[in-house]
Formats: C-alpha cells, structure tokens, sequence
C-alpha cells in the first residue's frame, strides 16, 4: 500500500502526518501488508518507480518503489487543479498497464457532500440552511433573516482554518466577527460601519468559494464550541462500522472545536451526560448512532467507493442534532487523546486491514 501524502519540505521527512503513517506502517508489519508513503509531488510524471519513505527499526528510509497495489490518498488539495494534476499522472500510470485501486475516491467539498445529504429525506431535518456565498448583498439578507448572526466556512477548508462567525450588532451598523485565518490563529474584529466590515470579509475571501450558513449555539453550558466526532471505517470484510466516537471541545471565545485549532478531546459518554442529563444524552446518542450508520453508504452511492469517514455532529443547548460535516480524510488523534485505546487501534488498523482485502479481492479475480 502506497500512502500519499502532503509534502513539507521544512521536515525529515519531508511530509505531514508522520506519526499517523509511522503506526500504518507497523500495522502493514502486523498483518501483512508492506506500506510505503510518497508525497503528491513525487508522484512520477513518466515512468512507474516511485521515490518515498518506509518506516523501519525505528526510522525513516528513503526508499524506490513500484506502482502500489493501492493508494491510500491523504492528501489535502489546496485547489481543484492540484488535485487534477495529480490524478493525470496516476491516470497515465494504469495507460501504460500498471493497475492500482484507490482505497477510497474520496469526497468532493463541503457543498457538494450538502447537496448530496439534503437530496435524501432521512438528513434534511439535521442540516443547518446552507448556500454558497456570493456577496455582500446576500450576507445582509442573510444575517437580517438569522437573528443578526451568521456562519461562513471554505467550501474545500480543513481544520476549521478560514472559518468566520458574523454577528451584526441591533443598530444593523456595528459588525463583530470572530474567526481562524489561514494559519488557524483565532482573531476578534469590531467594525463601526456595515461597509467597512463587509469589504474586510471579501478581502477576507479572496478568491475561495464559501458557502454560508445560520449561526448555531453549538456550544456547551461554558460557552465552550463542542462538537461530537463520530469516526465510520471498513474493517476487514469490506463492511461499515463504528470505529469510535469523541467530544472535542474548542477554547473559550472560538468559534471551532478543530483539535488543530487548540480544542482538546473528552470522553463523549462522560461530557454529554453532564451537559444534558442520561436521559437526554441516551436520545441523542441514538440519533448520532442511527445518522452515522446510514451516511457512508449512502454517500457511496453518490460519490463512489469510501473507506472512512469522519462525521462532526453538533447539539445545541436544546439537545437537537446537527451534521456539520463529512469528512473523507477524518483525522484520528482524538481516540489517543481520551485514552481509548481499542477505538484508537482499530482507526489505524482498519485502513491496512481494508486495502488487504481490496488486494485479495483482486487478487482472486485474475486468478479466477
């Protein structure tokens, strides 16, 4: 299994993610399966060797290899070009006769994966009122029809970076915004005039696609932002299952509760009771239950084969459930953050133990 990666070229190695892809490899060891990692970059643009990295007694090697029999693909595309440029070449590889499979195909963006949702009857009650932002113009629309407070998040964003919450003071002039830049700094802003503030947000903006949404209190009794990080893998035999579930509570004032963003991981069991009583914490866990299990296949069926998904549920001070995202590429470090080791093994082995049985499939097919 070939593991791609982001590159960072200011580390040895020179990629992210290094402690996740040094325990897949130990998991490859334990069952089996030889694992490789490369970043997005070295992917070859002629030719089949790839140049990358195998974790062996105790350090990083660099090592030439040949086409993987499956990419794992954890790769963070800054653009839709990048991600284009990518697959290209990988594209080019299987046209000169060396077959891989992608462990999954991943999701395609925050309003798509919305889109997908609301089509289906069974999540329409559980997502917020979303739309793609377009101007200044509907942002005032927008924050006059949600009680003076709205929520706008990247459409490709990832670790709650570039996430703003607009709050527009009852004199509809004074703009307060709380929100994380590029960096995953949290920042506070006041503005005394609507023009300005909103000519901040365009240049905020850029050039990236948002999309906007009603601010929800989705915060604990504190004040704190939570969320409920629900982490759906394939095991072994190719079928779904709930691998763990974890709270993950941001900084006072946030407005995420991303652990990359200072929030910290608690157990959920233990949280939620304490926040809305047994009898309530039962229901909603029942509601986050039943919505996990249903989600990764139907989303299959709208984008293609997945292998894990991280599901971000929020509850507000009501006890009401929301899904605010789906992620393809969910991170792990919660489950060996709340000392939950079962739930943080089988984050790492499910991966492995899926892309052996994707081999072995095939592997039976051409033997057949």
């Amino acid at each position: 299994m070939g593991v791609m990666v982001s590159g960072n070229l200011n580390s040895f190695p020179p990629f992210g993610e290094t402690v996740f892809c040094r325990r897949l490899t130990l998991a490859g060891a334990k069952h089996n399966l030889k694992v490789y990692v490369f970043t997005a970059e070295a992917v070859p643009e002629d030719g089949t060797i790839f140049e990358g990295y195998q974790y062996s007694r105790g350090k990083w090697l660099s090592v030439t290899f040949p086409v993987p029999d499956i990419i794992y693909d954890r790769v963070n595309y800054h653009d839709p070009c990048q991600l284009q440029t990518i697959r290209q070449r990988l594209t080019r590889i299987t046209e000169d006769g060396h077959h891989f499979q992608y462990l999954a195909r991943g999701l395609s963006g925050k309003w798509n994966v919305y889109q997908s949702l609301r089509r289906a009857e069974i999540f329409r009650p559980y997502l917020p009122k979303t739309t793609k932002y377009k101007n200044s113009r509907q942002l005032a629309r927008w924050l006059l029809h949600h009680d003076h407070e709205v929520f706008l998040k990247p459409h490709s964003g990832t670790h709650g970076k570039m996430t703003l919450h607009v709050r527009l003071a009852d004199d509809d002039h004074h703009m307060m915004l709380i929100g994380r830049d590029n960096n995953n700094v949290l920042f506070h802003k006041h503005f005394h005039e609507w023009e300005t503030g909103a000519a901040w947000i365009e240049r905020f903006m850029g050039e990236r696609a948002f999309i906007i949404q009603p601010y929800l209190q989705l915060t604990n009794a504190n004040g704190r932002p939570f969320d409920v990080r629900v982490l759906m893998q394939k095991n072994e035999s190719g079928r779904w299952g709930l691998t763990g579930m974890a709270v993950r509570l941001g900084e006072q004032d946030s407005v995420t509760s991303n652990l990359h963003g200072g929030g910290t991981a608690v157990e959920a069991g233990r949280f939620m009771n304490l926040e809305f009583g047994e009898t309530a914490a039962s229901l909603i866990f029942g509601t986050i239950r039943r919505l996990s299990a249903e989600i990764p296949e139907y989303l299959e069926s709208c984008f293609g084969r997945l292998a894990e998904l991280g599901i971000d549920f929020g509850v507000d001070r009501k006890g009401r459930v929301w899904i605010i995202e789906v992620n393809s590429k969910p991170g792990r470090s919660a489950f060996f953050q709340i000392g939950d080791p079962r739930s943080a093994r089988k984050s790492v082995e499910n991966p492995v133990m899926y892309a052996r049985y994707l081999w072995l499939r095939q592997l039976r097919r051409v033997n057949s």
